[in-house]
């Protein structure tokens, strides 16, 4: 399903706007009639993705709008909002994409890779929704979308850095859907399973065995799958967005199982350690 005409001379902000899931939405954003503005932290990338996504501009009122800067330094994004909203008007969306990962086992894992970790996923996020939404309440509107991920539903074996920080982010989205409701500010979460994207072909070549195994029974969706889920879900107003009939039912699974999960989660990793010791022998 496309997105609507609700999107049609809106404007977007998308933070890790130049590859994967951002880019995505953008190309549908700018298809439906909308303007993008795109945050990431190189140069090159965005050079790269503006010049990929202005065929798809259809009437001279679109803009496309980028900015090279990171979401972890807050003077330089206060900067770069404001400069935008000074610009371009307040933006009527905000997309929160930016995000890392690098698994591995939580014992050999630097504590620097879990602060890298939160600080871009979870403060990121944090960023960019607290600099932008003085502008959302002045106008008393806005949607604010933070991705999280299965991840941030389920811990997953090999992720200790990565999950925590999405948990965190589910956290900041229900707290602040609840507060900012009242005030005309509308959130939703995202929470996508494992995605192609560069960032997964990044994290792929740093994956524990067990790791490995367990994402062999699935397949990485696209991430135009992931935007189409997500615009249709903010049209409609929905806070939970869960991309992939997969991944809803492990949604479901991990939302309404409590704390039958995990036995069956520890079944499947004692199988794959099994499997390991076969091949070790």
């Amino acid at each position: 399903m496309k997105a609507q005409q609700s999107f049609k001379g809106k404007f977007a902000l998308i933070t890790g706007g130049s590859s994967g899931i951002g880019f995505e939405l953008a190309k549908q954003l700018l298809q439906a009639g909308a303007s993008v503005a795109l945050f990431a932290r190189s140069p090159e990338k965005l050079e790269a993705a503006k010049a990929a996504l202005t065929p798809l501009v259809k009437s001279t009122n679109q803009r496309i709008h980028t900015t090279a800067v990171d979401v972890t330094q807050v003077d330089a994004l206060r900067d770069a909002i404001e400069t935008m909203v000074n610009t371009f008007g307040i933006p009527n969306f905000l997309f929160n994409c930016a995000g890392v990962a690098l698994p591995g086992y939580v014992e050999e894992l630097d504590l620097d890779v879990f602060k890298w970790t939160m600080d871009i996923d979870y403060h990121g996020t944090v960023n960019a929704t607290k600099l932008l939404l003085p502008h959302f309440l002045a106008r008393g509107s806005g949607h604010i979308i933070n991705f999280s991920s299965l991840a941030g539903v389920l811990g997953v074996y090999g992720y200790s850095a990565y999950s925590s920080a999405k948990f965190a982010v589910r956290g900041f989205s229900d707290v602040i859907r609840a507060e900012l409701k009242p005030k005309g500010i509308k959130v939703s979460i995202v929470y996508p399973p494992d995605t192609d994207t560069p960032q997964l072909a990044f994290e792929s070549q740093y994956k524990p065995f067990v790791t490995r195994e367990l994402a062999k029974s699935d397949k990485p969706i696209p991430p135009s799958l992931v935007a189409r889920e997500t615009l249709n879900a903010v049209e409609h107003g929905r806070y939970a967005v869960v991309p992939g009939f997969d991944a809803k039912l492990t949604y479901f699974l991990g939302t309404r199982l409590g704390n039958w999960i995990y036995p069956i989660m520890d079944f499947m990793i004692a199988g794959i350690f099994k499997k390991k010791d076969h091949f070790d022998q």
